[in-house]
């Protein structure tokens, strides 16, 4: 039972999976810096982020996350949009978002 409780793979593949789902829904400016938009970008980048917690709501009723879980979650999800480029503001809040909902 310990063991499953570390396990956190379906964890940190969903975190994944939603960092991959935002970044090919709101793609990255090759010639700015990636941050919040306003106007009609802003407004899409809303609608993602909504989807993206609905995903979240989905996941959790699958079942239960521990700390540990969802600490890895978080992780994998922030890692890889900064990696991909984004306003660490906007990692910051959309990690946060997720957090809250699981």
């Amino acid at each position: 039972m310990t063991l499953k409780w570390f396990d956190a793979t379906e964890a940190v593949k969903f975190g994944n999976s939603l960092a991959d789902f935002f970044i090919e829904r709101i793609p990255l400016p090759r010639e700015q810096k990636p941050e919040l938009k306003k106007g009609k970008n802003l407004h899409k980048q809303f609608e993602v982020v909504d989807k993206m917690l609905v995903q979240a709501e989905q996941f959790k009723a699958r079942g239960t996350l521990n700390v540990y879980k969802k600490a890895k979650l978080a992780g994998a999800l922030k890692s890889r949009l900064s990696d991909a480029g984004y306003d660490a503001k906007l990692v910051d809040e959309v990690t946060l978002g997720i957090i809250k909902i699981l």
